[in-house]
């Protein structure tokens, strides 16, 4: 099986993300014709078994389209008990049906946020709500995260660019190709650093060849355990 490894953009080298909507659930939202000058408001669908299995690792996942509206929301948790009569979850905060949405700032207080502001947060209308003593906290539904994938690639691409020294925990590792662009690529060692740094790697080259248009160096490799294999 090839090698996994977390992505890196090899030109930058930056880390690569993901935006983290794999595998989530997303409930449905509506909003309601109740308003009055200072808030709106509006209803989400749950499982009927919401108040057991919530947790806030996950929260409510949801989409809220853009409502040019600078009001504040507040919203009723409809739970899908299937008999077709409503049963919403009660605030015990207030013993009402009604939870506000609020902002958290970094220093952990809360602010009324508006309807229109929340593309601010989420520009595709994608949210995470968390439930919070009385009132749902208002997120991006996007949970970066590292991308992971086959490593060949990059690895190869990492291990021409370093230098001897680069790399801290294996400092004798790397090819330095920069060294070797205005050399004779027969006559300057240059094939032999490369079977024995990719060696090291666990990867044999089975060819390697310059591009005469671009001066790219361009390399065949596979794993050893895809040839012992």
């Amino acid at each position: 099986m090839a090698r996994m490894d977390i992505a890196m953009n090899a030109t930058l080298g930056e880390v690569s993300t993901t935006e983290g909507l794999a595998g989530k659930v997303f409930y449905g939202f509506r909003l309601l014709e109740e308003q009055d000058e200072k808030r709106v408001r509006g209803e989400i669908t749950l499982p009927a078994d919401f108040s057991v299995r919530y947790r806030d690792a996950s929260g409510i996942h949801l989409k809220i389209p853009y409502t040019p509206l600078y009001k504040e929301l507040s919203v009723r948790l409809r739970l899908d008990n299937g008999t077709g009569h409503p049963e919403y979850l009660i605030n015990p905060t207030n013993n009402t049906v009604w939870f506000p949405i609020l902002r958290e700032e970094a220093d952990g207080t809360t602010r009324a946020i508006r309807l229109s502001q929340y593309e601010s947060i989420n520009d595709e209308g994608l949210f995470n709500l968390i439930l919070r003593d009385g009132h749902l906290l208002l997120f991006s539904g996007h949970e970066t995260d590292l991308a992971i994938g086959p490593a060949k690639y990059q690895n190869e691409v990492f291990l021409l660019k370093a230098f001897p020294g680069n790399l801290y925990q294996y400092p004798t590792t790397g090819v330095g190709l920069i060294d070797f662009l205005h050399g004779n690529f027969e006559n300057n060692n240059l094939a032999a650093r490369l079977q024995a740094e990719f060696s090291g790697d666990n990867m044999v080259i089975i060819n390697a060849y310059m591009d005469s248009t671009t001066g790219e160096l361009l390399l065949e490799t596979k794993e050893k355990e895809e040839i012992d294999g």
